[in-house]
């Protein structure tokens, strides 16, 4: 089963939804997500963002935003993310 460009390398968990947001990190790169997998990587980004997909269910950014509160550690970038994050749960 195809994951989310969203997911990180470390969360082996499926996807709960279609992709529904884009997160953009401080260089405006970006990767589409489920909800699910897009607040664990908001998570980890300091000053991410979060937009909704056109078809993007009602209130998605929100919940998103809200699921992806901040703890521990944070990157500035998604590559760093990416590659150096441990999974979390959110």
């Amino acid at each position: 089963m195809s994951r989310c460009p969203a997911a990180l390398p470390t969360d082996h968990t499926p996807c709960a939804d279609p992709a529904a947001v884009t997160v953009l990190d401080v260089d405006n790169a970006g990767a589409d997500g489920c909800e699910h997998h897009a607040a664990r990587l908001l998570v980890n980004l300091d000053r991410g963002r979060v937009f909704a997909l056109p078809h993007a269910p009602a209130g998605a950014a929100h919940r998103l935003l809200k699921a992806a509160a901040p703890q521990g550690e944070r990157h500035n970038r998604l590559a760093d993310a990416i590659s150096t994050s441990p999974a979390t749960s959110c």
